[in-house]
């Protein structure tokens, strides 16, 4: 028997779950569908033997006046969720040339920055060149951001002269460390705007029971207004009739009827799998085809029997570690092997319930292409190599040795439908050519089809560009029904 929405939601991930929620608000009729046991995608939060982890290392920006709040006010539901605010922040470790390695505790003052990263302090043109970007960087206006979506972050910065320490932090901090992305292809549209949230909001926030709580709590809101969520449930195909989209059918064969359909499926996958290319002009699925995917990462995680680390991340920058693109192509060809990369090193289990007394679960890891069928073997090489130089500590009490990278993606995340796409961290890259005005927005060519999520309209950093394109494309998807409702409110 075939039952009726108003709107069906595909998919139970950051974007997916908060745009269902804020649909249902609204008062349409509501189903939200997700192939998990619960809500979050690949930021699902599980729970084992006392910790509470998600499988991949995350960092909440902005600290503060986040959409994630912004949303569960909407629902009214922000006394469902507690933020965490970490007492400490982390700890920055740059390699200078000679191997020489300096650490910078981020909540201490800026000037001990400057020295980590070997600016030298009784130099008086290193250090007005340094302020002199950070400043440019931090009240760029809007207008002038505007015009740098197609120019990359790498050119950008490199108009100005600034200390190399400098230099290497800023882009390997917003190229792979935020974007997952490097820097020659990143836009510096995009890097600004995330500095200047960062400046104003600061960084660093989690949340108790996981930062899939969170998400569970969007979908536990769909219920509550009225609509319908389905996990454990596999959306087969997208229906479309005539140009308009007329539901969905899940792999057990139950069909639901709808005339708007939003996917959280990823971009390609919807057009190229959930609806098929055949019913999209070719050109319009070259382009979905061309779209950039954004990098993985591969890693450990580890669970260890002391309480090793002291805040919540730690991250290596060697100089040199500013990568380019091919780098990373011939990285996962084996042409070249994983060196002086960044590498993120982290845990969550210093917040309160998220591990059992004096035990810590540890990510370690650094970015790859996002191909599920790539030997990780060399980066976890890299990665243990690095962390035995930073903390050689961890090794004396390791209990338990896990593994992940691009292939811990698609049984979780966006399907991998693609030859050597699918285990990207988060979908489509927020590169040069598909930001701004060339970014897809969330509408398609199918009359009722919505995107949401990573793919679609979002900025800023990774969970938080996937719940901005849910509050964008929610008004999209309620101007489209009010229009095809004789202008009900809904």
């Amino acid at each position: 028997m075939e039952k009726h929405y108003d709107a069906i939601v595909v998919g139970a991930g950051p974007g997916g779950s908060a745009l269902a929620a804020l649909l249902a608000k609204k008062g349409l009729s509501t189903l939200l569908v997700d192939k998990n046991p619960r809500a979050g995608g690949r930021m699902m939060t599980f729970q084992r033997q006392g910790f509470y982890y998600e499988l991949f290392p995350i960092n909440g920006v902005p600290r503060h006046n986040s959409h994630f709040e912004s949303v569960l006010q909407e629902l009214g539901l922000q006394d469902e969720v507690k933020t965490i605010y970490p007492e400490k922040t982390g700890v920055i470790l740059y390699e200078d040339e000679k191997g020489v390695v300096r650490s910078w505790d981020m909540d201490t003052p800026s000037v001990l920055m400057l020295r980590a990263l070997g600016v030298r302090l009784w130099n008086l043109r290193e250090v007005w060149q340094t302020f002199n970007f950070l400043k440019h960087m931090a009240t760029l206006p809007p207008e002038v951001i505007e015009e740098l979506y197609d120019t990359p972050a790498m050119d950008y910065v490199n108009l100005f002269r600034i200390p190399k320490g400098m230099y290497t932090y800023f882009l390997a901090s917003f190229g792979e460390g935020a974007f997952e992305m490097t820097s020659d292809k990143t836009s510096a549209a995009e890097m600004i705007k995330l500095f200047q949230d960062t400046v104003k909001n600061s960084g660093g926030r989690y949340y108790e029971k996981g930062i899939g709580h969170v998400f569970e709590t969007y979908a536990r809101a769909v219920t509550k207004f009225g609509g319908q969520v389905l996990m454990n449930t596999r959306v087969a195909q997208i229906h479309t009739e005539n140009g308009q989209v007329t539901g969905i059918t899940t792999q057990d064969g139950d069909a639901f009827a709808a005339p708007i359909v939003v996917s959280n499926a990823g971009i390609r996958q919807t057009v190229l799998k959930l609806v098929g290319e055949e019913h999209f002009d070719p050109d319009y699925v070259a382009w979905i085809k061309s779209l950039e995917s954004n990098l993985a990462c591969a890693g450990f995680r580890w669970t260890v029997n002391k309480p090793v680390l002291d805040y919540p991340m730690y991250v290596y920058y060697p100089e040199g570690c500013v990568a380019h693109y091919d780098e990373f192509e011939r990285m996962a060809s084996g042409e070249i092997k994983p060196d002086k990369a960044y590498i993120y090193l982290g845990t969550a289990s210093l917040y309160p319930g998220m591990a059992p007394p004096g035990k810590q679960l540890i990510y370690a890891c650094m970015s790859c292409l996002g191909d599920p069928e790539i030997d990780i073997t060399p980066y976890l090489e890299y990665v243990q190599e690095v962390v035995r130089k930073i903390k050689p500590q961890i090794f004396d009490c390791i209990e338990k040795t896990e593994t992940f990278g691009p292939a811990n993606v698609p049984p979780l995340g966006n399907d991998s439908v693609l030859p050597g796409q699918g285990g990207e961290a988060y979908g489509l890259a927020l590169s040069v050519g598909q930001t701004g005005e060339k970014q897809p927005q969330g509408d398609s060519p199918i009359t009722g089809l919505f995107y949401v999520g990573c793919d679609a309209g979002g900025s800023g950093l990774g969970t938080h560009q996937a719940v901005d394109s849910a509050i964008k494309v929610s008004e999209l998807v309620l101007e489209h029904y009010k229009q095809n409702n004789h202008g009900s409110d809904g």
